[in-house]
């Protein structure tokens, strides 16, 4: 329970920091970086840029590094220190100065990058053996709830308590969480001499290349991370364009798509189990395409059909707000039956042994592949004509053609 609730502490925090320096950052409507003029979704994109370079370079390393230490010492220690990192947003030269935020936030990644690897690893030796599914699921669900409602939070603390305010706040979560660990029982440190951290990387990435069926769950959690990941940066831009709300108020759009994860992932674990594992993962691959293509047409339907009915001045907000709200809605629980799923399958092919090499693999390669996507997505929502809503239609049209086909040849086999 500890263990549980410090998650969510820490979780919501790790996401509200982000719509703390989206706030920051996006205060003007065009931002100034070595002489360059950045908009709103591009300015996104570099900050995920940055909180996302230590999660490809250092969660190998953190991975191997967590095993030889406390476990308990890591949970404890990375809270505090973003804690102290996040205060620091409070100071007033942030603002004009952009590459002291991105800074900023890469030392905060640096945190994040130890708890995951030691929280998932303390939950086998806190549960008992039979109660490890529940548990995982909980944990599970509980993440991507936190995906979404931790940037639904952000914007509510930052209106409250002001940019100010704000870091102060989202400080207290993490100190909160530290507290919460300090009771939970620790792991005992190897005596053997380990091998070179290199070595035991070099191992789990030679399995999953020599593992097809490895390979390819691990190719659908991928592909389905960048499509969660671009969807974040996407909704900067749709609040903007689309809602007439302003950037940082984005989080009421991932809410949404994390409520739905939440609901989805509920039901693939009470009824999931009698469907194909094929069908439902393909399934929800074409309604994530199918849905961000129906979000995407909400722009252009602001754009040249309320105009022709008369509404010139009309946005999807207020009452309307419901209809991207509910597509965002559907895309979470489409994200779930992909998720739940393609994770269950890894984490019974793969042996115990080589779980946490091989996740850890998987986390850098997550990561990694989602960063190139974030950076174009954020230009094109930006400078495409149609903005935000081009970019959506070039994401889910693909998607949803792609999934319907392998869910079509699945059903006709």
């Amino acid at each position: 329970m500890s263990l549980w609730i410090a998650q969510i502490f820490s979780q919501f925090s790790d996401r509200a920091v982000f719509v703390l320096f989206v706030a920051v950052l996006t205060g003007h409507e065009v931002t100034t970086v070595a002489g360059r003029n950045f908009g709103a979704a591009q300015m996104t994109s570099l900050l995920y840029v940055a909180f996302t370079i230590p999660a490809v370079v250092l969660s190998p390393l953190a991975g191997v590094y967590v095993d030889r230490w406390s476990h308990r010492a890591v949970l404890i220690c990375s809270n505090i220190m973003r804690a102290g990192f996040v205060c620091l947003v409070a100071l007033p030269t942030l603002k004009n100065h952009p590459i002291a935020a991105f800074f900023l936030a890469f030392l905060i990644s640096i945190g994040s990058q130890f708890f995951g690897p030691a929280e998932t690893a303390s939950i086998p030796r806190i549960v008992k053996h039979g109660d490890l599914y529940s548990a995982n699921s909980l944990f599970f669900t509980t993440m991507m709830i936190a995906l979404g409602f931790g940037f639904a939070i952000g914007e509510p603390i930052i209106s409250r308590t002001g940019i100010g305010g704000a870091p102060y706040a989202v400080a207290s979560g993490f100190f909160i969480a530290a507290l919460l660990l300090l009771g939970i029982k620790d792991n005992k440190r190897r005596e053997t001499r380990p091998e070179p951290w290199w070595e035991e990387l070099r191992f789990g990435i030679a399995y999953i290349v020599d593992n097809p069926y490895v390979f390819r769950a691990i190719l659908k959690i991928t592909l389905l991370f960048s499509t969660i990941i671009t969807l974040n940066i996407i909704a900067v831009g749709l609040a903007e364009q689309v809602m007439n709300l302003k950037p940082f108020q984005f989080g009421y759009i991932v809410a949404a798509a994390g409520l739905g994860m939440g609901v989805g992932n509920f039901w693939v674990g009470h009824h999931g189990k009698s469907i194909d594992s094929g069908k439902l993962v393909y399934g929800g691959f074409a309604g994530l395409g199918l849905f961000m293509t129906l979000l995407g047409t909400l722009g252009y339907i602001q754009d040249y059909i309320f105009p022709l009915a008369g509404l010139p001045d009309v946005y999807f907000n207020g009452a309307l707000m419901l209809i991207p709200l509910f597509f965002a809605l559907c895309i979470g629980i489409s994200c779930a039956f992909v998720a739940v799923p393609t994770q269950a399958q890894l984490q019974a092919a793969v042996p115990e042994e080589l779980r946490g090499k091989v996740f850890g693999a998987q986390n850098t390669a997550m990561s990694a592949a989602s960063t190139i996507p974030v950076l174009l997505t954020g230009i094109s929502a930006d400078n495409l004509p149609g903005g935000v809503s081009t970019t959506l239609l070039i994401i889910g049209v693909p998607t949803f053609i792609i999934g319907l086909f392998h869910l079509l040849r699945k059903s006709f086999k």
